[in-house]
């Protein structure tokens, strides 16, 4: 892997030092290692974009492993102060950050524009840059640092809701402070949670009352994330509104008053929480606090939703950056780390155990670019829509339907997902994992929030159905699997694995035609089940399309090792056997497998192969071919010694 240097046990015996058997990532370059990062960038993007973000993007790299890593554990061990009241009891609701938080803020905000990037030009493109770039300087970044990517994405998708649904005075006003990339910059919250709702918003009681034609808030509100907030965008009731969520508007809510005083709200307390230290989150009490109405009243949770679905997509983004620093942190240390005569890269269990998070940080990303491309897409049809089309919570265009799946599923299944493979990582470490000198305590304590934070995974299940339900995702969701694995289907090579799946996605797709006819409470029960299955689909179908691009462009069988790995554990593992991905970390391969080096396909033909017998297996359509499908595609390859 570029920027790592593979230690033997001669070097670390030879060295006399025990610390240097105990190695860490400062110093490493994110951009220049993450050469999967690079591949889907120089694919998505034009050669003119990617050669002006290149630059920006190795440069941000850098200060991962060094600057940017230092700020981050900085600020996180020295967490926000409330002072509520300033020295002649005014109430002033200032919040004090450590220095390092505001140095990082400096980085995110101005030097690198993440929050303005999708929205306005900055560092020297000609236009906003598209998701799929915007995604990957925050993925960079979150590698370093997660709290602060909270803030910057409310922020971010509060200037999509107000440009979306806000009146023309209301956008001016507003939308351009939280675009600027120099001090004086304005961040964005919202303000959903209260004490008897969570999940449940429309059990929410927080009222908004008109007073001389202006509107007031009134109530309490039990997580306020940014809670220093410069504006809000608040879930609350108009008085009078009829009960549950379709009574519900949206209202923007601004710290202070045009005069520069406070308005009426206090922040009683911050909550003492188990991550994100460094981002203050807190609980609002509203006294008649000033706000403006956005869009229709009565449309406030649909509208609300459309931000939290952008602010899901950030929550998977930043699970799947935890996922990737983790797995680097883990490789780092295994490959300097001696043990019983050999490095611990070397041996066989340990190897399995990086392999696993590699194909779960790999699939994460894929589906976390794919998404990004996505939302382009949708954006463009968007734009041709009457302005009535535009505002529905949902457009009714295919492209809008497939994000409104996506988001929810990413967010749902990667943050899970992620929770686990940092756990994984801090173990690969041992004790010293343990010990917060390192970072994997950060990262283990901050991958918890991603599973809770917009909706718990089975809030977020639930929605994945509502969304197939109620808006078709599932249509274009089907349509997209298919076209990506059906020109795979006749490859001799690999025919047979898209054929698995394309039954496996047929056989998805009729259960999901079949939600409708389900009660409630048994479709309920099935949520979290078919949600995974919906991912493992899409993850698999990328990875496949990555590996033959891979094996055509580079003749290297690498992303191949990551696929196979991926379909034995989500779909052909078998209780107590070993799976044929495990096999490859036997190989004198297994490091360039988990260093992205080159993989010769002779290290990956005995998976390949037993992977498609297995396949073969699970389906009785495939029964009959098996055996012949099997001994062609060996004579096959070792006749040519590449996939054509």
């Amino acid at each position: 892997m570029p920027g790592f240097v593979t230690h033997t046990i001669e070097d670390a015996v030879m060295s006399g030092s025990p610390e240097s058997t105990m190695p860490d990532t400062e110093g490493i370059n994110a951009f220049e290692i993450d050469t999967d990062l690079q591949t889907t960038l120089s694919s998505a993007l034009s050669p003119e974009l990617y050669s002006i973000a290149a630059p920006h993007l190795r440069e941000l790299g850098r200060l991962v492993g060094t600057e940017l890593d230092t700020l981050s554990r900085t600020a996180d061990a020295n967490p926000p102060r409330l002072r509520t009241f300033d020295s002649r009891g005014r109430l002033v609701n200032a919040i004090d950050y450590h220095p390092a938080y505001t140095r990082m803020e400096h980085l995110g905000v101005e030097q690198f524009g993440l929050v303005a990037m999708s929205h306005k030009p900055v560092l020297g493109f000609d236009a906003p840059v598209p998701h799929v770039l915007k995604y990957a300087f925050w993925y960079l970044f979150v590698q370093a640092e997660f709290a602060l990517a909270c803030p910057m994405s409310m922020t971010d998708a509060a200037i999509r809701v107000l440009k979306r649904y806000g009146d023309t005075a209301l956008s001016e006003r507003f939308v351009e402070p939280m675009l600027r990339t120099e001090p004086g910059h304005f961040s964005g919250a919202q303000f959903m949670t209260e004490k008897q709702g969570g999940s449940d918003v429309g059990a929410n009681v927080v009222e908004a009352r008109q007073d001389g034609g202006e509107w007031r808030l009134w109530g309490d509100k039990w997580f306020c994330s940014n809670v220093s907030a410069d504006l809000a965008l608040v879930l609350a009731r108009p008085h009078g509104a009829a009960p549950g969520t379709s009574g519900l508007a949206m209202f923007l809510m601004p710290r202070l008053l045009p005069d520069g005083s406070m308005n009426s709200f206090r922040i009683n307390r911050l909550k003492d929480k188990l991550g994100t230290r460094a981002m203050a989150s807190g609980e609002v009490q509203f006294a008649g606090a000033l706000c403006y109405p956005v869009g229709e009243l009565g449309t406030g949770f649909k509208q609300m939703m459309s931000m939290v679905n952008a602010s899901r997509l950030s929550n998977a983004m930043r699970s799947a950056a935890l996922m990737r620093r983790s797995y680097i942190e883990a490789l780092t240390s295994a490959q300097g780390r001696p043990a019983f005569g050999q490095m611990l890269v070397d041996k066989p269990l340990m190897r399995a155990a990086l392999f696993g998070m590699l194909v779960e940080s790999e699939a994460a990303a894929a589906t976390l670019f794919h998404t990004a491309v996505s939302y382009d897409r949708a954006d463009a049809a968007v734009a041709s829509l009457s302005p009535e089309e535009r505002h529905a919570s949902v457009p009714d265009e295919p492209h809008s339907r497939y994000v409104r799946l996506l988001t929810p599923l990413l967010k749902g299944v990667i943050c899970k997902r992620g929770r686990h493979v940092v756990s994984e990582g801090m173990e690969a470490r041992g004790g010293n994992g343990y010990i917060d000198d390192w970072v994997d305590g950060k990262l283990l304590r901050d991958a918890q929030l991603g599973s809770i934070w917009e909706g718990t995974t089975n809030i977020v299940a639930l929605d994945v159905q509502r969304a197939m339900l109620r808006n078709g995702s599932d249509v274009p969701f089907f349509a997209e699997i298919r076209g990506k694995l059906t020109p795979y289907a006749v490859d001799t090579t690999v025919g047979r694995i898209a054929e698995y799946l394309l039954a496996a996605a047929t056989e998805a797709e009729q259960e999901c035609d079949q939600l409708s006819l389900l009660g409630s409470e048994h479709r309920e029960l099935g949520a979290v089940r078919l949600m995974h299955r919906l991912y493992d689909l899409l993850a698999s179908s990328l990875l496949l399309e990555q590996a033959m691009t891979e094996a055509r462009d580079a003749n290297s069988f690498r992303k191949l090792a990551v696929l196979l790995g991926y379909l034995d554990e989500h779909f052909l593992r078998q209780e107590n056997t070993a799976g044929s991905a495990e096999h490859v970390m036997l190989t004198h391969a297994a490091e360039q497998v988990l260093s992205a080096g080159h993989v010769p396909l002779s290290a990956v033909e005995p998976m390949l192969l037993r992977t498609i017998a297995r396949a073969g297996s699970r389906h009785p359509m495939h029964r009959a071919r098996e055996r012949q499908g099997g001994a062609a595609t060996a004579a096959r390859i070792s006749a040519s010694g590449d996939i054509k």
